[in-house]
């Protein structure tokens, strides 16, 4: 008996962009308002099971927060929590994604829409981030897609599995869907033309059973019978590192946890087990307590809990920090015990079983909420809840699909008025985007799309004509214990720490409140260190050496993570890391660029090559498709990061070596150092240069970065000034910022962008507060 159940993806919605900002404002004013405490600590001071990454997702406001993530947190900083909900609320009634729900008010019936099409038992079932499709599997070798709001089947079957499909999981922006199959293959479709993307994933030796995305959608994992976990890439479909082994048995489910840090896996071996997903290694002993083959297994959507079914009757909840189970098992089920789901909300979990029947448990006391859920006439195999929870999708070994409404008394909130006519808006929105798909779909056309959006942004919060804008910048503090020149700078992505690199062949620590440093220095490169780059999750730091090795570091241990990546036939100069946090990148004085698989430290594929002289910088372009780098050669190029190939002409204009390099937030310009003493900004559509060079700087400049909000640049130069560039204008703002005694080499800006970092050949590091433009 096989089957899948998809872990919950969350919604990806786009919230009203002005009260969003609003939200976002207000969060960071109350952050800042209490003293600004890190990530770290704020997640402890809510005494809930919430990551500082999450803390950090919510104050950051990208996108729209779920309102019990912004509650904990308003809690934790004791803010005005009636201000913060109506703030979300505001936000939330401008979303306007697909349709979503049956316009005949589906949230107040209880009858069961049943969809029938499958010729033979349905195992896995999904609904699309946005809740407007859902997709099944069956043992009939189809996959099938279903308009949630008609539960009318959309298109023909997906057929290229040969034998029953198991498992369907959507990306995470609902543009492709993975399948797995009896036939030992992961397939990847295009949810838009149900056509298959590229050719099978292929590597099991046996049936695949599951299959998830990351959070990111840049990693899928599978489940399969030869007993193994594998992690593909899905930009290349390539599988990445070693297949995840330690299972004794054939491997039934995957999910992800909602931040992406864990893996959990399901085993006929009677356990589940946890691995990191940067490392591929295991965490820490087997869950062990089911006595049969577990089955299903799904992540409470903030992390902190773990379930998981098992032929043994019984569904379990696990701790995901201790890794121990939590109070009894839940009972109720009378055999077999397959799919399982939170509730978006995570207050609600549903489980299938061989007894044919659905049952719904409230999270936080384990207890059976009302009667079975009945309406199946054999095993109910899959269960999934719609992304706004009034719905849950139900699949069945009688070759049915339903959807149940979830009553409104089970529900935190029953759907107004606005919500209704929102449905209603979304409908016309998703008839838009089927019809424009395509088109927008194009990769050449997003990007023009992107960048002329970010001139436009640029624009409309730019006065006509630009007054010189002035800055309160305040006494640098001096952070000492170097004993020789600090050439790179980089904050923590929470901006609670800043690393440094020296020519003393260290890499430091400082925290930024206190200005000391943390731990013991970093010592492992056998010269000098020239770059250092914090991962996007901040757990780990990657730094560059003359001795032709790049290294990985834990921040928590200091330690050294696995073997230095070698490679590079000359110093290493330069250091990035993809904003995924999958890849790294470096550049080297043998005149090549590598990437590098963070997971399992391998170079992916053969080194960029083009430029004929050292590479000095390199950088990530904000969304990661592109990569930019600079060369003695004089040119900076750009390169496709999944073809790995230069996009264009090499971008020419300076007339000596190029040192740094930066995107601009929005990423539709690059700003670029050389040793001909000026700076320069270029249009990355056209490859053309924007406007005259930035001139002041009397000798080499060397650093370069943009301010988070866009409007300044930061350069760092050899005649031992940094200075301040109003980007609209290129006008220098105010006089040059001196206080290094020599020349001055790294720059970084804090993320909240408050504080700027500089290190030189004075041995020290340099924090200049302020910042505040009036």
């Amino acid at each position: 008996m096989l089957g899948g159940t998809m872990p919950e993806q969350p919604s990806s919605s786009s919230p009203d962009e002005d009260a969003l900002a609003a939200l976002r404002t207000r969060l960071q004013q109350l952050h800042r308002r209490r003293g600004r405490p890190s990530y770290r600590d704020l997640a402890k001071q809510t005494g809930k099971a919430i990551s500082h990454t999450t803390v950090g997702e919510v104050l950051r406001c990208a996108r729209l927060p779920r309102l019990g993530q912004v509650e904990v947190i308003v809690e934790a900083l004791d803010g005005d929590m009636e201000e913060f909900r109506a703030l979300w609320l505001a936000a939330d009634e401008g979303t306007l994604p697909p349709p979503t729900a049956p316009t005949q008010s589906a949230a107040d019936s209880h009858a069961d829409t049943v969809l029938a099409g499958h010729t033979d038992t349905v195992f896995g079932v999904a609904f699309r981030p946005e809740g407007y499709l859902l997709a099944t599997a069956s043992d009939d070798g189809t996959v099938r897609l279903w308009e949630t709001a008609t539960g009318q089947q959309l298109g023909a079957p997906f057929i290229k599995h040969v034998g029953p499909v198991y498992a369907v999981a959507f990306h995470p922006d609902g543009h492709l869907l993975a399948t797995a199959g009896d036939d030992g293959t992961v397939r990847l479709w295009d949810t838009a033309t149900g056509r298959q993307i590229g050719d099978p994933l292929t590597g099991h030796t046996n049936i695949v059973v599951g299959v998830a995305f990351h959070p990111d959608g840049h990693l899928l994992a599978s489940a399969g019978g030869d007993g193994t976990v594998r992690l593909w890439e899905t930009a290349t479909g390539q599988q990445i590192g070693d297949p995840l082994t330690g299972h004794t048995d054939i491997v039934v489910g995957v999910a992800f946890h909602p931040d992406g840090h864990l893996l959990a896996t399901t085993s006929y071996d009677h356990t589940v087990r946890l691995w990191d997903t940067a490392t591929g290694r295991q965490v820490g002993d087997p869950l062990t307590g089911h006595t049969n083959i577990v089955y299903g297994v799904a992540f409470h959507p903030d992390g902190h809990l773990l379930a998981t079914t098992s032929y043994d009757h019984t569904v379990r909840l696990w701790d995901t920090a201790t890794r121990q189970q939590i109070g009894d098992p839940l009972t109720g089920h009378t055999n077999i015990v397959l799919g399982v789901a939170f509730h978006p909300d995570g207050h609600l979990l549903a489980s299938a079983g061989d007894d044919g029947t659905v049952r719904l448990w409230e999270t936080a006391t384990g207890r059976q909420i009302g009667d079975p859920l009945t309406g199946h006439t054999d095993i109910v195999a899959g269960v999934a809840f719609h992304p706004e929870g009034h719905l849950l999708a139900t699949t069945s070994y009688d070759k049915t699909v339903r959807l149940r409404a979830i009553p409104a008394a089970l529900r935190p909130a029953a759907a107004s008025a606005a919500a209704r006519r929102i449905t209603e808006l979304r409908t016309a929105l998703f008839a838009l985007q089927r019809s424009h798909h395509d088109l927008r779909r194009a990769h050449g056309h997003l990007r023009r799309e992107r960048d002329d959006l970010a001139v436009r942004v640029e624009e409309l919060s730019t006065p006509p004509e630009p007054e010189q804008r002035k800055l309160i910048v305040y006494a640098a503090r001096v952070l000492t214990g170097h004993t020789d020149t600090v050439v790179g700078v980089a904050f923590h992505p929470e901006g609670r720490l800043l690393a440094s690199a020296g020519d003393d062949g260290t890499v430091r620590l400082w925290e930024i409140v206190t200005g000391r440093q943390v731990g013991d220095p970093l010592t492992g490169h056998a010269n000098l260190v020239f770059g250092v780059a914090f991962h996007p999750e901040g757990h780990l730091l990657a730094s560059a050496g003359d001795d032709g090795t790049v290294r990985l570091w834990e921040i928590v241990t200091g330690r050294q993570v696995g073997d230095p990546l070698t490679g590079h036939t000359g110093s290493v100069y330069g250091v990035a890391f993809h904003p995924e946090g999958r890849l790294l990148a470096s550049a080297g004085d043998d005149g090549t660029v590598r990437l590098w698989e963070i997971v399992t430290g391998r170079q992916v594929g053969d080194p960029l090559t083009g430029h004929t002289g050292s590479v000095y910088g390199v950088a990530f372009h904000p969304v990661g498709d592109l990569l930019a780098t600079t060369s003695s050669d004089h040119t900076v190029r750009l390169w496709e990061t999944a073809a790995r190939q230069q996009v264009g002409d090499s971008l020419i204009g300076h007339t000596g070596s190029v040192y740094g390099v930066a995107f601009h937030p929005f990423g539709h310009r690059l700003a670029t150092t050389s040793s001909d003493h000026t700076v320069r900004l270029w249009e990355i559509a056209t490859g053309r240069q924007v406007g005259d060079p930035l001139i002041g700087h009397t000798d080499l400049v060397f650093g370069v970065a943009f301010h988070p909000d866009g409007h300044l640049l930061a350069t760092t130069s050899d005649d031992g000034t940094v200075r301040l560039w109003e980007i609209v204008t290129g006008r220098q703002v105010g006089d040059p910022l001196t206080g290094h005694t020599g020349s001055v080499y790294g720059v970084a800006f804090h993320p909240e962008g408050h504080l700027l970092a500089t290190s030189g050949g004075d041995h020290t590091v340099r924090l200049w507060p302020g910042l505040t433009p009036q």
